[in-house]
């Protein structure tokens, strides 16, 4: 019996490894299929209104906004940014998993949010100069060719529009992250300023702006 538990013990600690480090060791399509099966049991069990609500205050959000959340899972982050008082703009989740956006939808989606199925490794489904705000949290690590997809990003930004991704501290930041060296290189290239704001216990956030 104790071996048993013993595999399931190292199993276990492997997926966990996996995750925790976006699949850099053994590949990013095996990091695809774990968000795939097990995303939306993962994600939905999060509680983080509360730290959505202090992204919106940190944007400073005017109401009139179209924004966009890439890898947005089961879209907690668009229900909740379409919830603040007097916003009358429009927020996309968008997620290559099948399985995350209908998990998403189940959750019932107000007329301020839409959901896109659309894969990062592949140009966005949108004209240029679509969006004021683009978040991408968790995501852009995952991707085998993250400055890609950045570039599809600033693509669909407004010119004058602000961009918000994820930078992993801690253990974190040896093992999944994009050094804030990396976002600086390929954003100030177009113009951004950066601006690196605590947020999560795992990661702060870099807000760039032109």
């Amino acid at each position: 019996m104790n071996w048993i538990i013993g595999i399931i013990a190292f199993c276990f600690l492997g997926i966990l490894f996996i995750v925790i480090t976006d699949g850099r060791y053994f590949g990013k399509r095996l990091i695809f299929w774990i968000y795939d099966r097990f995303g939306a049991a993962m994600y939905g069990g999060r509680d983080e209104m509360a730290r959505w609500h202090q992204l919106a205050g940190l944007l400073d959000l005017q109401g009139d906004e179209r924004i966009l959340d890439v890898g947005t899972a089961v879209a907690n982050l668009p229900l909740t940014l379409a919830t603040q008082p007097n916003f009358q703009g429009y927020v996309v989740g968008l997620d290559w998993s099948p399985k995350m956006l209908a998990a998403a939808q189940r959750r019932g989606l107000s007329r301020r949010v839409s959901l896109v199925r659309g894969d990062g490794r592949r140009p966005l489904p949108f004209a240029s100069s679509t969006f004021n705000i683009i978040t991408c949290l968790e995501t852009l690590e995952t991707l085998p060719h993250p400055d890609q997809i950045l570039r599809e990003i600033i693509r669909i930004l407004q010119s004058d529009g602000i961009l918000v991704f994820s930078h992993y501290k801690g253990i974190l930041a040896h093992t999944a992250a994009l050094s804030f060296d990396w976002y600086q290189k390929q954003l100030h290239s177009h113009g951004f300023n950066l601006q690196l704001v605590e947020f999560r216990p795992n990661y702060d956030i870099v807000i760039g702006q032109r």
